[in-house]
């Protein structure tokens, strides 16, 4: 995880991970994570917005937030956001070679999420 952080704070261009990415614009993600909570997250020129599938409204979409990406140099994504009036800072590293997520978020500014995912369904523009 060291590793991920430092390539997050090597780049040399700052402003180009703020830069809406082309390569996930439109695509919609559903996955579930290994204790069971299932997201559907969508990437758009607005922001990333994202279902919280297993719980009481699953057909609500959340945010239009505002997110940081890049492309690790082992071709995953790795994205984050901020959803301020909640206090969540989420990160995701997206692996669509082999299906995997894996999720970190700062829930409510106090609560830590940790774990692995498995997508179940990517739709693409």
């Amino acid at each position: 995880m060291i590793s991920l952080f430092l390539i997050s704070c090597n780049s040399t261009k700052e402003n180009e991970n703020l830069k809406m990415p082309e390569k996930l614009l439109g695509v919609i993600l559903q996955y579930t994570y290994s204790e069971g909570n299932e997201y559907a997250v969508k990437f758009e020129a607005e922001g990333v917005s994202y279902q919280y599938r297993s719980g009481r409204s699953p057909e609500v979409w959340f945010g239009k937030f505002p997110y940081n990406h890049m492309i690790t140099e082992s071709n995953e994504h790795f994205v984050s956001w901020h959803e301020a009036d909640k206090g969540d800072y989420v990160t995701l590293l997206i692996n669509f070679d082999t299906n995997t997520l894996y999720g970190s978020a700062i829930l409510s500014a106090k609560k830590v999420h940790f774990q692995k995912a498995e997508i179940s369904k990517i739709t693409k523009p």
